[in-house]
């Protein structure tokens, strides 16, 4: 921790980073540290089939209430009800936490036992638009999905109101069989992981919060990964992102019309479209993917033995048909192996366009001389990157500390500094 008296800056990435590697060994279920009786065991497991409708119901309703920070969407009421289901679930200290934004929710369940561990939710949820979707997002219907199963469809189902309700359940479930927990609970939860964790800072260091997580030996973040042969990961770190929006505009350009005109004065008008495709052609080679900017490389921290270690190992655990299935592809980068394509997922710094929007896009044609064009980009790295970037709106502002040394003119969305790497692990 700081000095006391000095700022201090932390975000999501780097809260769980601190912590991962203990949070790893309490995941391989170490005797020495979770002592726990197979009769207490059953027990347990007895419950979670028995409350398995209410824990779906749970879920359900859970759903049913989405916290969007991006449109200020149920606030507090997201927050008061997290506070809730934490106390139904047997924490005996809850609090809403207030920030400058979005309420956080802290609380802790002590069952008396000499290890604590922390636990990382998330309230909010990611914007939707109900016609993307083959079921209404807000209903959390059940439905049969061919190759699946039953599964529940709606906003948060797996991101990630489901694994959190699986946390919950199994704390029902001790509740309903009696059994005391083999380690002590400090839940920190937030409500603006999806516009990059602003003011997450105002909720770990809250003195109350700060204490309970000293006495953690790892924090964990519940994830529904789950490969469709039935594996499941344990990711020991994820990499971190910053977010940016590149807009060429006629207005702040000075150059092209300042509204849309008819697309023949094309011929003698700038066209901020052209400008800014172009633009973004300068970040990346001819390939369309390797990183083009400069210095990108520069500072990207190359896989320790023990991280390769790891990796080499669970590749072979992995099913790459299975895999390619569940996202839809053919094909790795550059036709690369299956071996090189996780290698690289694990290591390597990218910048991905999310979304590219400009002119006319309904049905039909229009002749128009778009006068605005607009980009969202993404940079996920696993280390500290540097870049120098046009962006043609002319705005100037700098990305989150430890990101970029020399930012450039930038329009941030969100922006987290660079956390652990990720690294794809298997259980059998």
């Amino acid at each position: 921790m700081n000095a006391p008296g000095r700022r201090r800056e932390i975000d999501r990435r780097e809260f769980l980073h601190g912590t991962v590697a203990g949070a790893a060994v309490l995941a391989m279920g170490e005797p020495r540290v979770l002592p726990f009786e197979r009769q207490a065991e059953d027990a347990v497991i007895a419950q979670i089939a028995a409350r398995h409708d209410a824990t779906v119901k749970m879920l359900q309703e859970w759903i049913a209430l989405p916290s969007i920070a991006a449109e200020d969407r149920n606030y507090p009421q997201g927050a008061e009800y997290m506070a809730r289901l934490a106390r139904d679930a047997g924490f005996q200290r809850v609090e809403v936490i207030p920030t400058r934004g979005k309420p956080g929710v802290f609380a802790t369940l002590d069952s008396g036992a000499a290890t604590g561990l922390g636990i990382y939710f998330m309230y909010d949820v990611k914007q939707f638009d109900p016609a993307e979707w083959t079921s209404p997002p807000l209903e959390a219907r059940l439905v049969d999905k061919p190759g699946v199963g039953k599964v529940i469809v709606g906003r948060g189902a797996t991101n990630t109101k489901g694994p959190q309700t699986a946390v919950l359940a199994a704390l029902h479930a001790f509740k309903a069989a009696g059994r005391k927990l083999p380690v002590n609970l400090a839940l920190v939860c937030e409500g603006e992981e999806e516009i990059g964790s602003p003011n997450f800072r105002e909720i770990v260091f809250k003195p109350q919060v700060e204490a309970a997580l000293r006495k953690c030996v790892g924090i964990i973040i519940p994830l529904g990964s789950q490969s469709l042969d039935g594996s499941v990961e344990i990711n020991l770190g994820a990499k971190g992102i910053c977010e940016l929006e590149l807009v060429a505009t006629g207005d702040k350009w000075g150059r092209g019309p300042k509204h849309d005109v008819h697309s023949s004065l094309e011929a003698q008008l700038d066209s901020p479209v052209w400008h800014l495709v172009q633009a973004l052609n300068t970040l990346v080679k001819a390939d369309g993917h390797t990183p083009a900017v400069e210095r990108f490389f520069d500072k990207v921290r190359p896989l320790t033995a023990e991280q390769r270690r790891i990796l080499e190992a669970a590749i072979p655990r992995r099913n790459e048909a299975a895999v390619k299935k569940a996202l839809g592809v053919e094909h790795w980068y550059n036709d690369e192996s299956w071996h090189d394509s996780l290698v690289r997922l694990a290591s390597q710094p990218t910048i991905n366009i999310e979304g590219l929007v400009a002119g006319y896009t309904g049905p039909g044609g229009k002749t128009i001389l778009p006068h605005r064009a607009a980009a969202k980009i993404d940079l996920p790295a696993n280390s500290v990157v540097y870049t120098r970037a046009f962006f043609a709106d002319g705005s100037s502002t700098s990305c989150s500390p430890g990101v970029f040394s020399n930012p450039a003119t930038l329009m941030p969305l969100r922006s987290v500094p660079l956390g652990a790497f990720l690294v794809p692990f298997h259980l059998q």
